[in-house]
């Protein structure tokens, strides 16, 4: 697969990621009044741009989990966050403490672990092609991140729903190449694969349409593509998401996003020529039309 198209970055005052968490925070919001005036669904998503999983309580408008049950799910986010932060090895609180000048609890080095995390070019990796997806895309798709729960414990990223086929079209993982990678096969792509011969991936907490209504539901076989971007795009991306954000998609954004479509529409030939579950066949015939729908974005820009 071709690298995607590079630009010149423009420095700015900001970070790409306090860039990308302004953006993150504008797309929450236009994520959530959609929702809302158009299926009745409140707070769907955080200021991350994260499915909330708190809104599937039973007792919400359309919940389907008891307390017992999310309760239970955050308490397994939160062990993993400590167990992969080593908050409760003595050194790495020390070293904490040192670093950041924090009090070396167990807590205060979770948090710390998290806000690092946050800003991982992994992580903005993931926010600007959330972002810039539904910037395109919005009118006809409702483009979301998974819930931390389904990243957690599923390897779920992305959601993507077509609000007029009710298909939810893909997930994504998110690739950040940096300068000097090689190209070519690569690991990522094995794992899609995997996926894709095991019946796809899943999501707990998701969303579907039923009979022309939103509504939150767990999710089976769901198709996974990985979309690349290259760490040195990142902070033109940045820029131009947050610059205009209210504009038509720049140069820079258009060449990415064809980069992107382009790379999805190869990775479907290729999972289509495996020996896959029906479930999968069907899942892939069924993303025809979304696949159709993103490509004729492409023409309606050039």
């Amino acid at each position: 697969m071709e690298g995607a198209p590079q630009f010149k970055s423009q420095e700015t005052h900001k970070n790409s990621f306090e860039k990308l968490s302004e953006v993150m925070k504008l797309l929450s919001s236009e994520v959530n009044s959609t929702v809302k005036n158009e299926y009745g669904l409140r707070k769907l998503v955080d200021e991350e741009g994260r499915i909330r999983a708190d809104r599937f309580e039973l007792g919400e408008s359309g919940g389907i989990y008891t307390t017992e049950e999310i309760e239970e799910d955050q308490r397994l986010v939160d062990s993993q966050n400590r167990h992969n932060s080593g908050a409760d090895d003595p050194s790495t609180q020390d070293f904490f403490k040192k670093q950041y000048g924090i009090p070396g609890t167990p807590e205060s080095v979770v948090e710390q672990y998290l806000k690092n995390k946050d800003a991982q070019k992994s992580n903005q990796a993931e926010m600007a092609i959330t972002a810039l997806l539904h910037k395109i895309l919005k009118d006809r798709f409702i483009v979301v991140r998974a819930s931390t729960f389904d990243d957690y414990m599923h390897g779920m990223d992305n959601l993507i729903l077509d609000r007029e086929t009710g298909a939810v079209i893909c997930a994504f993982d998110e690739v950040l190449r940096n300068e000097g990678d090689e190209p070519g096969p690569s690991k990522k792509l094995d794992k899609i694969k995997n996926h894709a011969r095991n019946g796809g991936r899943k999501a707990k907490y998701g969303i579907a349409l039923e009979d022309g209504e939103l509504v939150r539901s767990p999710l089976e076989n769901v198709p996974v593509f990985f979309l690349e971007l290259k760490s040195n795009d990142l902070n033109e991306l940045a820029n131009d998401l947050l610059e205009n954000y209210d504009n038509e998609p720049t140069k820079f954004e258009q060449a990415l996003f064809t980069h992107l479509v382009s790379s999805i529409k190869e990775q479907k030939g290729i999972l289509e020529k495996l020996p896959l579950p029906q479930v999968m066949k069907n899942k892939l015939k069924a993303f025809e039309e979304s696949l159709g729908v993103l490509e004729g974005v492409i023409s309606n820009q050039s």
